[in-house]
């Protein structure tokens, strides 16, 4: 509420809403993890085209990471809260957003050890849970794919 006033406050000179989305995101995150301060990096990208920035987080620690690679998290943007969509283990980075689509989401693009750069698609509900299982990509669709996550 503070944050909303101070952004009333400051209309003539605008108002950037992202340290509030980065601490809504912080405590999705928590909520998941059941940890107060669990280590993340984050990639924002729109994944359903709905205009607003989603965030693929990817965990650290040993916790979340493994010989495999660590937790990747996808969080659908609501404007003001995430939604928790999907958890995919043993994903290494880089993560890059595919050209590609699957049911409406963004398919996207991570490393996974013994297989090499794999497709994770949305089946409607999420994204797979383990990419090891994912077939491998081309070259062609990795250099066509953002950069999210180094």
């Amino acid at each position: 509420m503070k944050y909303l006033w101070l952004c009333l406050s400051f209309m003539v000179i605008g108002c950037n809403h992202q340290p509030y989305l980065q601490s809504q995101l912080q405590q999705s995150v928590s909520a998941i993890t059941k940890e107060r301060e669990p280590l993340f990096s984050t990639g924002y990208t729109d994944l359903n085209n709905d205009g607003l920035e989603d965030a693929l987080v990817y965990l650290e620690g040993a916790q979340w990471c493994g010989s495999g690679g660590c937790t990747l998290m996808v969080f659908e943007s609501l404007g003001d809260s995430y939604k928790f969509i999907s958890k995919s283990t043993v994903t290494r980075t880089p993560i890059s957003v595919a050209a590609t689509t699957s049911n409406g989401w963004k398919d996207f693009i991570v490393w996974s050890r013994g297989t090499g750069f794999v497709l994770m698609r949305y089946d409607g509900n999420k994204y797979p849970h383990n990419p090891s299982l994912e077939a491998p990509v081309g070259d062609t669709q990795v250099l066509g794919a953002r950069l999210v996550i180094q």
